[in-house]
Parts: structure tokens; sequence; C-alpha cells
């Protein structure tokens, strides 16, 4: 599959590793990704190459701190490091995208993209947004002594890297696709201290913030079997959502990653048809 990589300069001077990939078919707009914590944006690849057949460009980059991106793995001290990001990387490729743009986030993405519409909304102005399980609210278990540790080292030493406690199998139904997972070299298996209170920091502002997502479009991709993202805070978030032009998709047995579950390809027909529309 044809693509063009460039790395382009983030948030104090971290190297974003950043793709674009252009339609297969004629043109019919962009997509810009945001992946989950602690994966990358290779492992789009299959949905990538599904819309570019059907005229959709896709933008991938990797987050500061993931894949072949710069920075410490899995630490931020604020969730606009990420959205300055957004911005750098969104800025470089816009003039070869064509539009309309979606924009496009995965768990921690999906978190991503939603506090980017309400800082950023002016900037870009995508023709929808899109999030699958956002990370609105952890369901995985994280035990005490590690909660405790965390608020502690997230004031004296945020750079202290635990185990995330995330398992393959609780990402898909697919054993060959949780397979993949477990031995990507690109993948990592921690988080830190600073990330995690960063992250809990953006879940509460994003509800305080809720009034800015009045307008524009939604669709919401919901793993309802979800053992990592919490799905009744998403569905809440959703209900409560402002605007009107919002869609909610429900698969009641998918774990975490729709877009690597055994059903896939329904997924990404529904995108497609989906992304017709704007």
């Amino acid at each position: 599959m044809e693509f063009h990589a460039h790395t382009v300069a983030g948030y104090q001077g971290e190297r974003l590793y950043t793709a674009w990939y252009p339609p297969q078919a004629a043109p019919r707009g962009s997509i810009v990704w945001v992946h989950g914590y602690a994966e990358h944006s290779g492992r789009y690849g299959e949905v990538v190459q599904f819309l570019a057949q059907r005229g959709w460009g896709s933008l991938l980059w990797d987050l500061r701190g993931h894949g072949r991106s710069t920075g410490r793995r899995g630490f931020i001290t604020d969730v606009e490091e990420y959205l300055y990001d957004l911005t750098a990387v969104w800025t470089h490729w816009r003039e070869k995208m064509p539009t309309p743009v979606a924009l496009f986030g995965h768990s921690l993405g999906g978190l991503i993209v939603l506090r980017y519409r309400q800082r950023y909304g002016e900037i870009g102005s995508p023709a929808a947004t899109i999030v699958s399980a956002p990370l609105i609210q952890l369901r995985l278990e994280v035990p005490g002594w590690k909660k405790a540790l965390g608020q502690v080292a997230a004031r004296l030493f945020p750079t202290l890297s635990l185990p995330s406690g995330l398992e393959p199998t609780q990402l898909t139904h697919d054993p060959a696709r949780a397979r993949a997972y477990a031995e990507d070299p690109l993948v990592f298996r921690t988080a830190t201290a600073g990330w995690f209170a960063a992250i809990q920091t953006a879940q509460v502002q994003l509800w305080k913030d809720l009034p800015h997502l009045s307008h524009g479009k939604y669709l919401f991709l919901l793993p309802e079997a979800d053992p990592v993202c919490d799905p009744t805070a998403t569905r809440r978030l959703y209900e409560h959502l402002p605007t009107p032009d919002k869609q909610l998709l429900t698969y009641p047995d998918a774990y975490h990653e729709v877009l690597h579950e055994t059903f896939r390809e329904q997924v990404y027909e529904q995108l497609a048809e989906y992304l017709a529309s704007l």
C-alpha cells in the first residue's frame, strides 16, 4: 500500500512519526487517526486499506512515547501535549488531504479527540468525530496498592513506570490478533504515574467542558463487553453529549478493539457507510 512518511516536530521538540496513505480510488475525503495507549499507528493497516479502496485517504501517526515517535514510553505531564502534537501533525499534512476530513480516536485516542474538539474546535473543523471505546473511565481493575503508589509517585516521581495490567486477550476474541499484539515489538506493557494522573485530570475536564461539544457530528463505536474501558461511562457521556447530530453503534459481545474483532469487516462497512454520508 502506497504511503508517504515524514517526521514532524511535536511539543518540546519530540519527533513524531507520521504517514499519509492516499486514497486508491476517486478521492472522497480523509481520516485523521489517533491510536490507543501502548500501541501504534501500524496496527490500523487493514482498515486503512479497506477505506483507501473506497476513496478515503488516511493520516496516521504515533503518539509521543509510542511506536516510532520519540519520548519516554507512556509518559506525559498533561494531555495538552497530545493535543499540541495533533495540531502539528494535522497542520503539516493538511494541504495533501482531500476533504471532508473525519477525526477518529480509539481508547486513549478517543479521549484525545474529544478533548481536542473541546479545546481546539476551530482548528481543522472535522466533518465528523468518530470514537471507539474511548477512555472515559477505566474498567480494568487497578489494585489498591498500585493506586496508592501511583498517587504518591505522580507528585514525587512521575516517571515511575509500573505494569499496565493490560492483557492481549482483553482486546479481541480473535486469537491471531491477540497473538500479534503480544508479539509486536512496538507495543509496550507499562504506564507511568505521571501519565495516569494526567489522564485522570483530562477525564474530569472532559465532563466539565461537555457544553463545548454542542455542535458537529459524532459517531460512537461501543463494545459492550469491553474489559478495559467502562462502556457504561461511555454510554452515559454519549447520552449527555449536547450535539443533536450523534449516532451510537453498539457491539454487545465485543472486547476493547472492535477494529480487530472477529467481525471487523462489518465494522469497516459501517464506517464506510457513515463516512459516505459526510
